[in-house]
């Protein structure tokens, strides 16, 4: 299995990558790592501090997930579009969730793949970004290519697919899915 580097930037949204880090790690001994594009250690929306960051380098192999946050909606994103082409380039996957989805319409990382995000509008706030007809309205996951996007609300899908692309079976990244799934469902129905 590949291992997971995960971008975190000071306010990001903790709850979106919970399935992925606590599933991965736990179910599927996936080694995930956390890194900030300067570095030094944020705190989520929630209030949870991470320290000890290393900056954000591009690996040489394995899965980049830019987890979303305000800092990607604010005058002045963190520059990470280099590196995460560079990633790219080098033969990661690369994935974004709700504003991490901005960072890689930045980056030109959606302007031929199939891509979702928290709206069409949301991406059309990118100068540059050119991948509208590819754009895929749904609320789930959408993986194309390397490239995993996913809006806000999409936590588990996102995490199937995250997995499924560190080298999780598709069957067993699934099964993600199905537990959270089931407090969904209705008893009896």
């Amino acid at each position: 299995m590949s291992t997971i580097t995960i971008v975190l930037t000071e306010g990001y949204s903790d709850w979106e990558i919970g399935v992925l880090i606590g599933t991965g790690r736990a179910f599927y001994d996936a080694d995930i790592r956390f890194v900030s594009p300067d570095g030094k250690g944020v705190a989520s929306v929630g209030g949870l501090d991470v320290g000890g960051l290393e900056r954000f380098v591009a690996p040489e192999a394995g899965v980049v997930v830019v987890c979303g946050g305000p800092m990607f909606e604010s005058d002045v994103p963190p520059a990470i579009e280099a590196e995460l082409r560079s990633a790219f380039d080098k033969g990661c996957a690369v994935a974004g969730i709700c504003g991490g989805t901005l960072a890689l319409a930045r980056a030109g990382l959606l302007d031929d793949v199939r891509h979702t995000s928290n709206g069409a509008e949301y991406l059309a706030q990118v100068p540059g970004y050119r991948g509208q007809g590819h754009y895929v309205d749904q609320p789930a996951a959408v993986s194309d290519r390397r490239i995993i996007t996913a809006p806000a609300p999409a936590p588990a899908s996102f995490a199937q697919e995250v997995l499924m692309a560190s080298g999780v079976p598709a069957e067993a990244a699934g099964q993600v899915m199905g537990l959270l799934g089931m407090e969904h469902t209705r008893a009896g129905s």
